[in-house]
């Protein structure tokens, strides 16, 4: 008997939330259960529907769509796959494409569309769950972290928050950079090695750079291209030693 997927669509431009799913009625596996055209009906939508394939648009009034994923993230014990787009192709050249992301250009091409589609029944079908309840439960120490300011008050930072952390060699000091483009100072023991053991998705790109995963687009020219809001971070090097580790570790194609 055949699998059936439910997918659930977040896209505030209701003529593209259409077409989306006009190209997803040539695949009668795929049920569309639930459409959001904001970011906080979204995040309901998604508790509620609990899709097997999201199609989350990158750019929404509210937040950008790493946000929704963000605030979401401890109530999804089942299986999820989701697929961001945008009618930004700075975004998607050559897209860096992994396990838990995929991308689209806007307006949807056809050949571009069945490849996710392929890729997504490949992905489902024969890899283990993103998302595992006992995952969700083990890994709350890793939501957030806490770091001591110079005044001497403490600030919680979530993990999803973080776009990346950058070597200050005149201080000797990592900085974490937020969404909110603030600079936060770590203490002076922290390392490299410590943060990209500390959660998985940080992974060092240079000597001074520590890269959120969640957050790559692609590498152009050696350097790092990211989703907004760091978009206009242009000075992201990635290092021939680390480059190598990278491929090795991400590369599937």
């Amino acid at each position: 008997m055949s699998v059936f997927y439910k997918v659930a669509i977040i896209d505030d431009e209701h003529d593209s939330a259409k077409a989306l799913i006009e190209q997803l009625k040539s695949y009668p596996r795929f049920h569309v259960e639930g459409v959001a055209h904001d970011a906080v009906s979204g995040i309901s939508m998604i508790k509620r529907v609990m899709p097997d394939l999201l199609f989350l648009d990158v750019e929404l009034p509210e937040m950008y769509g790493m946000e929704v994923l963000g605030k979401v993230k401890n109530d999804i014990n089942w299986n999820m796959r989701v697929v961001f787009y945008t009618a930004h192709d700075k975004y998607m050249i050559n897209a860096l494409r992994n396990s838990a992301f995929d991308f689209l250009l806007k307006p949807i091409d056809r050949k571009e569309f069945d490849i996710v589609i392929s890729r997504f029944l490949v992905d489902y079908e024969t890899n283990p769950p993103l998302f595992e309840s006992e995952d969700i439960v083990n890994t709350h120490n890793e939501s957030s972290f806490m770091v001591v300011l110079p005044t001497g008050e403490m600030k919680m930072i979530k993990l999803a928050d973080v776009g990346f952390f950058r070597y200050a060699s005149d201080r000797k000091i990592w900085e974490a950079v937020l969404i909110t483009k603030e600079s936060v100072s770590l203490r002076r023991n922290v390392s490299a090695d410590f943060l990209c053991s500390f959660y998985k998705r940080f992974v060092q790109v240079h000597q001074s750079y520590i890269i959120n995963l969640d957050y790559l687009v692609m590498i152009q020219d050696n350097n790092c291209v990211l989703c907004p809001p760091f978009d206009d971070c242009t000075d992201i090097a990635v290092s021939r030693k680390y480059k190598k580790n990278l491929m090795d570790k991400f590369c599937i194609f």
